[in-house]
């Protein structure tokens, strides 16, 4: 079984009273039982002030995570915040890594999963994943290679983010370290109860008009009926305006046709070739749709699906896309809040994200390893 336990601050330059603050908060002495994994969200700039160091280097345990714009632990939430969730557990052990991706990310994940799994003599039951946010690989290539090198265990996570134009500052941590280019993967051996669910898009929002993918090459999306992608995207009524600013906001719902649900893929750019670069793989042959997301449908499927989801005893871990935030305007908090009012009194932790990681069932019943954009993932773990 897994307990958990949280605390968060907001004290970002005063590194003796943030780590004060936390310590009290966790009250490990009372709260912590034979094995620990601390499960971090935080503004990037904690990594600038020493805070983070600080705080990971006080704790008796590792942990994991990333950076984001917003997270949420304990009930306070925040943009500039440092949250943390503890699990903790007498019978199930957890074990850290981290994977730089270079151009030989491939081996570099090959070699860090098999080191991992030699060192425990057995394989995990869930590996929790924190992706860089890079331009160099996409976090689709990198998920195949977890999943090749790990046999298919379920991954579930996200994708770092921050507060900045150009992401520049957007990091995956490890006990403190803070790194611009490298996976973080935790390790949960022995028999947790896990599950997954995910609060997506609305499907009255999406299109009934359906397309087929006619040329990509993973995530460059290059034709759509035979057709470039701009010419699609007019063909089926958007204007060149709406081509030219507003693509990152409009989600692509792409049905990869093997029996699991659609998956919410966005359009970070047109190249000058009118190729489309999304934030996951657009395969050959698979079923395109255009999606819509407004402000009421972030909370609406949230609510939907968290109202059968949480379950009194089990952690809930969520990671809501960027683009959510970023459609509820002023009221960006408002998912948070919503998550609050229905955990209750149950520990979770919610912080957004640039991409989802999360299992699908397929139609053989086995979970598939996927990456997200414009959703809520949520896994509960107990």
């Amino acid at each position: 079984m897994i307990k958990s336990f949280s605390a968060a601050t907001r004290e970002i330059d005063d590194v003796g009273a943030a780590v004060a603050e936390i310590k009290e908060a966790l009250n490990l002495e009372k709260n912590m039982l034979k094995n620990s994994l601390g499960i971090i969200t935080c503004f990037s700039e904690f990594d600038d002030t020493g805070v983070l160091k600080a705080i990971c280097e006080t704790l008796p345990f590792d942990c994991i995570g990333a950076t984001s714009c917003l997270s949420s632990a304990g009930g306070e939430t925040d943009q500039i915040i440092f949250a943390i969730t503890v699990l903790t557990s007498d019978d199930c052990t957890f074990q850290t890594t981290v994977i730089p991706i270079t151009e030989s990310y491939g081996e570099n994940i090959g070699s860090a999963v098999s080191e991992m799994f030699k060192k425990s003599g057995d394989k995990p039951k869930l590996l929790l994943s924190y992706f860089p946010l890079i331009n160099t690989v996409g976090c689709d290539l990198i998920l195949m290679e977890i999943d090749k090198a790990s046999g298919g265990i379920p991954l579930f996570g996200t994708v770092a983010i921050d507060h900045t134009v150009d992401y520049s500052t957007s990091k995956t941590i490890l006990n403190g370290a803070a790194y611009r280019e490298a996976v973080v993967l935790g390790a949960i051996y022995g028999n947790p109860n896990f599950s997954f669910d995910m609060a997506s898009l609305d499907e009255s929002k999406i299109r009934k008009q359906k397309a087929i993918i006619t040329a990509s090459d993973n995530n460059i999306l290059t034709g759509v009926n035979g057709k470039s992608v701009p010419e699609y995207l007019e063909e089926i009524g958007l204007t060149k305006d709406e081509i030219a600013n507003g693509l990152n906001i409009i989600p692509l719902v792409v049905d990869y046709n093997d029996g699991t649900k659609p998956v919410a893929r966005a359009i970070y750019a047109l190249t000058p070739e009118g190729h489309a670069i999304c934030g996951g793989s657009m395969p050959v042959g698979a079923t395109l749709a255009l999606g819509r997301l407004t402000a009421s449908d972030v909370l609406s499927t949230t609510e939907k699906t968290l109202q059968v989801f949480v379950e009194r005893n089990a952690t809930l871990l969520a990671y809501s896309c960027m683009s959510r935030y970023v459609a509820l305007g002023m009221e960006n908090s408002a998912e948070a809040e919503k998550v609050i009012e229905i955990a209750g009194n149950h520990p979770y932790l919610l912080a957004s994200s640039s991409g989802e990681i999360c299992p699908l069932l397929g139609e053989d019943n086995k979970l598939k390893n996927y990456h997200h954009n414009f959703t809520n993932v949520l896994c509960k773990i107990s």
